[in-house]
């Protein structure tokens, strides 16, 4: 959702002039039908913390990416979850280590096996990277 300049000036100036109207009204007088509007704003479901599906296929590894990166921070730490809707999936998750010509470097840290689980403190460290995810076995599943 992006908030246009246009809309975030006027709510400045909408406020300021509650303000400065506030200031004027008598102690006693009742509120004008002007200061007790109401604006609704839809909010829609924050795609980087819903669940992503998946599909594993068998004796094979397939990926699985989110969609959404994630702004490290040195010492960074990551969660990952799954729950098979459908067969028992193995499950491995990406996360990085230090070294590597860029200062980090890709590692794959094996989650293991089973209709649903969670893995924490996989090391992400300062890296802006999409969350991933390797699957194997015929499965379907939900991740995040």
């Amino acid at each position: 959702m992006t908030i246009k300049r246009k809309f975030a000036s006027g709510a400045v100036a909408v406020a300021s002039v509650a303000a400065l109207s506030a200031a004027a009204t008598p102690a006693g007088a009742a509120p004008k039908a002007a200061d007790t509007a109401v604006t609704t704003v839809a909010l829609k479901a924050n795609p980087c913390t819903s669940w992503k599906n998946a599909v594993g296929i068998p004796r094979k590894w397939s990926k699985s990416s989110y969609g959404c990166a994630i702004l490290g921070r040195p010492g960074l730490k990551v969660t990952y979850r799954w729950a098979a809707e459908r067969g028992t999936p193995c499950i491995k998750v990406k996360g990085f280590v230090k070294g590597g010509p860029k200062g980090f470097k890709t590692k794959w840290y094996n989650a293991g096996c089973g209709k649903s689980g969670f893995i924490k403190n996989v090391p992400w460290g300062n890296v802006a990277a999409d969350r991933e995810i390797q699957i194997k076995g015929a499965s379907l599943l939900k991740w995040r």
